[in-house]
């Protein structure tokens, strides 16, 4: 694992795209062609945030770490109220990598940046209608703490936190 580079913009987005369309393939509307946007990722990388998997040289997966939260997350009542807080964002594996440990690789990645950064927790939310990733996330042991709404999806977002040491 290592911080993502500008010049591997358009390999993240080409990641990103084909993600999109199996979510779109499968009937999920997480993403789309507005988020996350070449903008978005822009500031992931300008801001050393964004995270690559590499395998065999190529990127098989993303995560964004960084210290913001959505501001529909003041409404969850979290176990861990003293910080700081790591939040998880965009975390992407390349459907041609699915399958293969890679968001296991990019969580565990998360936690143990979270323990060096002396952080108490991740929070991070997904989709409700992401059933893979509600799946991964429980058998990793973040714990429920409620739903958060975003505009323009059709579904609530779960929203995760797991206690840091």
């Amino acid at each position: 694992m290592r911080a993502g580079r500008q010049v591997e913009s358009e390999q993240i987005m080409e990641l990103i795209a084909r993600c999109v369309q199996v979510m779109q393939d499968g009937g999920s509307d997480q993403w789309d062609e507005s988020y996350p946007n070449r903008e978005v990722i822009q500031e992931d990388l300008e801001q050393s945030n964004l995270y690559v998997c590499e395998v065999e040289g190529a990127i098989a997966g993303i995560v964004v770490l960084d210290e913001n939260q959505a501001e529909e997350y003041g409404a969850i009542h979290w176990v861990q109220n003293q910080g700081p807080h790591l939040s998880m964002h965009r975390l992407a594996v390349h459907p041609e990598a699915q399958g293969k440990g890679i968001a296991r690789r990019l969580i565990a990645f998360a936690e143990d940046h979270a323990v060096r950064g002396g952080y108490t927790s991740i929070r991070l939310d997904t989709y409700a209608k992401n059933s893979s990733a509600l799946r991964l996330y429980k058998s990793l042991e973040y714990d429920l703490r409620g739903e958060v709404n975003f505009p323009g999806r059709t579904a609530s977002f779960p929203v995760f936190e797991k206690v840091i040491g």
